[in-house]
């Protein structure tokens, strides 16, 4: 399944590097101007996040349908490249160049909304996506999701199925051995139904920690998705993958416009490594980086308040690009994000992101 407005079949792990280069060049539209703010255009890519489709009474999950249609609209209107995830993942991972403004779509817990709305969107404009499934919400056959003739229907359309749990757990809740069975048992129900296990996960309700992303890498998945924002980069952790999460203050033309022109800002050495934080002491996040990006004056960071609002913190430079957050007290138990941005001058940020979590 490929984007019927270019035309080309982007099969990113079949696609000789001479024609990715050709590709590259083709879509990525940049001026001799502002070449050098899109400098590693091709070692980043977008991962957008959606999970309900005009379902108003869910507006921190939801997004309405003219909204929907619109960012259709802008993603198959030729400036992009909407392509399978998984091929971004080999690309990346594999040393490839993408193509400049490459995109992936993925959608969340497989409501019945994405099949009713998205899902007629997406097939007319030939966008593919990945669905990621909790296969118990399917398996109880609850009003509010599809069905699994439904998945068979979009897999057999050529949509990627992924796992997403199959309780649809605080996995920062679970022992190890819990979040084994849970995965265990969810693909064990994908293979059930659609004749293959999933590839690619997604953490339910973002929180991750380093037991959980071992156990799922364990499980052979090629890669996992968190729902903290940020561009994947060759420097993220392929267990820990950030994507957009896009809802309807997010899905406004500007919000949505700066989302899918993001570049990469590849981190390295972010300490703690772990999101998973333990302890009442006020955490210090700490990061070198990479030296691909230039200069880093206009590097600014936030972090997400009670409210869910975004508040800047100081930045502390150390030395050889190395920086810290310092925070003057600790977090109250739960998740919480870091987004750090550096803008360039043609117009584009790059940005980076986690999602924390505080145990107390």
């Amino acid at each position: 399944m490929n984007n019927c407005k270019t035309g080309v079949a982007l099969t990113i792990p079949k696609t000789p590097i001479l024609a990715l280069v050709l590709l590259a060049a083709a879509f990525s539209l940049i001026s001799p101007r502002d070449g050098l703010a899109q400098s590693g255009a091709g070692q980043s890519a977008v991962v957008l996040n959606y999970q309900r489709f005009g379902e108003g009474r869910y507006p921190e999950t939801s997004v309405a349908a003219s909204q929907f249609s619109a960012h259709v609209e802008t993603l198959a209107g030729g400036r992009y490249n909407v392509i399978p995830a998984q091929d971004i993942i080999t690309a990346l991972f594999s040393g490839q160049t993408l193509p400049n403004r490459s995109v992936a779509i993925t959608i969340d817990d497989a409501y019945r909304s994405a099949y009713d709305v998205a899902w007629p969107r997406l097939k007319r404009a030939g966008l593919p996506f990945t669905l990621f499934v909790s296969t118990d919400a399917i398996d109880e056959g609850g009003p509010g999701f599809m069905t699994w003739d439904q998945i068979r229907e979009l897999r057999d359309a050529g949509v990627t199925i992924g796992a997403h749990g199959a309780a649809h757990a605080h996995l920062v809740d679970l022992s190890p051995e819990e979040v084994r069975a849970d995965i265990e048992r969810s693909v064990r129900r994908i293979e059930e139904e659609l004749g293959a296990p999933p590839v690619l996960f997604s953490y339910p309700h973002g929180e991750m920690t380093f037991a959980a992303r071992d156990v799922i890498a364990a499980a052979g998945f090629e890669a996992a998705f968190g729902q903290h924002s940020g561009t994947v980069t060759e420097a993220s952790d392929r267990h820990m993958l950030p994507r957009f999460s896009i809802n309807g203050k997010y899905g406004t033309e500007s919000e949505f416009s700066k989302r899918i022109n993001t570049l990469g800002l590849p981190l390295r050495d972010v300490t703690p490594a772990d999101p998973y934080i333990e302890g009442a002491a006020p955490p210090v996040i700490g990061f070198t980086v990479d030296k691909t990006v230039g200069r880093t004056r206009n590097l600014h960071c936030f972090h997400s308040s009670a409210s869910e609002d975004f508040i800047e913190i100081s930045v502390a430079a150390l030395e050889g690009r190395r920086y810290e957050l310092r925070f003057s007290e600790a977090f109250p138990i739960g998740p919480w994000r870091v987004n750090c941005t550096i803008p360039t001058g043609g117009k584009r940020i790059r940005w980076w992101g986690m999602q924390f979590y505080s145990a107390g």
